[in-house]
């Protein structure tokens, strides 16, 4: 059996890492070959014969790769999106894509809530400015009290979750929350109040986004959004950054449409060099690292070895790992678990 990770420097997990990975693989009768594969026809040429692909980060395994790769037989993401993989094009293939669903929804939530509370207390304008020689004490934007103000949740799954709990039960602070695939059953576990999207933009005070980028969620966050959203609202987003539309964003923050924005992730990654973001004070930037904690790293690697072989050497899945799960009635001699 062969697997190839495509993007080793992709940044998600360090290289020694990998190599351990690679040794653990190596025992159970896996090769597995560590490459860096910008495009699709590198991919291609890099994974003849492979039976499965590896992703650290979002790599194109479109249709014309897995069309041209006939032993493919599994995509497994290292994290939660998929959407660099075409999965309908998977399913008609054959070809199984796994991702690793809630590994580090603590590590989002976490992450979310150290954006607004930097934002909302000046934490990282007062580091700034101390750093260059001042000593701006009690300027800029007045703080707000997290009691008095609504947390607003676009997307509820596993990380939104944790971030309610924080908030709500940690600060009091009211949630809204928009989720149109979020069941009755959950609703009912949650003291949130579940609003379409126009009550969200209109009545947060916050809004932390926890959706995956889709063709209903791309560029959703865009001018006529933010023009909706209260003049000293606040956006975070830890999930993809093709949700929010990034020259609106730019403009909306410029204009006075919003105050606050809190981002991990971008259009473009690494952030251009140019970007107006970065000479913003009321911005706060980290690196598509929300998902970065101890706990995660060693959950991503578990997974990232007994996915992969339960698939090539036992034939078993996991449902709760298949992406694609459309894929599960044309698969053949694999054992099906829950």
């Amino acid at each position: 059996m062969k697997v190839v990770v495509v993007d080793k420097n992709y940044g998600s997990v360090n290289a020694e890492k990998l190599e351990r990975l690679k040794e653990d693989y190596a025992k159970a009768g896996i090769a597995c070959s560590l490459e860096d594969f910008a495009t699709e026809d590198e991919i291609i040429a890099g994974c003849a014969g492979v039976q499965a692909i590896l992703g650290t980060g979002n790599p194109a395994i479109t249709r014309k790769v897995m069309q041209a790769l006939p032993e493919l037989k599994m995509v497994q993401r290292f994290g939660i999106g998929v959407n660099s993989v075409d999965l309908e094009a998977a399913s008609q293939l054959g070809v199984v894509v796994m991702n690793m669903p809630n590994f580090c929804v603590e590590e989002l939530a976490t992450h979310a809530a150290s954006l607004i509370l930097a934002l909302i207390r000046n934490t990282a304008y007062y580091d700034r400015h101390i750093r260059k020689g001042m000593w701006p004490k009690a300027q800029y934007f007045e703080p707000r009290n997290l009691s008095g103000l609504t947390l607003g949740l676009f997307g509820f799954g596993g990380s939104a979750r944790p971030l309610y709990r924080i908030f709500h039960e940690g600060f009091g602070t009211k949630v809204l929350a928009y989720d149109p695939y979020a069941t009755e059953e959950i609703k009912a576990q949650y003291d949130a109040c579940f609003v379409d999207f126009q009550k969200l933009l209109s009545q947060s005070d916050i809004i932390s986004i926890h959706a995956p980028l889709t063709s209903e969620t791309q560029g959703i966050f865009n001018r006529d959004a933010f023009r909706k959203m209260k003049d000293d609202a606040m956006i975070i987003n830890i999930s993809r950054g093709g949700l929010i539309n990034e020259p609106d964003l730019i403009e909306a923050l410029r204009q006075g449409d919003i105050r606050f924005a809190g981002l991990d992730v971008f259009d473009k990654e690494p952030l251009p060099e140019d970007s107006p973001l970065k000479k913003m004070d009321n911005v706060l930037l980290t690196c598509h690292s929300a998902f970065y904690g101890d706990t995660a790293q060693a959950t991503q690697l578990s997974l990232a070895y007994s996915l992969v072989t339960n698939a090539l050497l036992k034939r078993e899945l996991n449902t709760r790992y298949i992406a694609n799960k459309s894929v599960i009635s044309t698969l053949q001699g694999y054992q099906i678990k829950e």
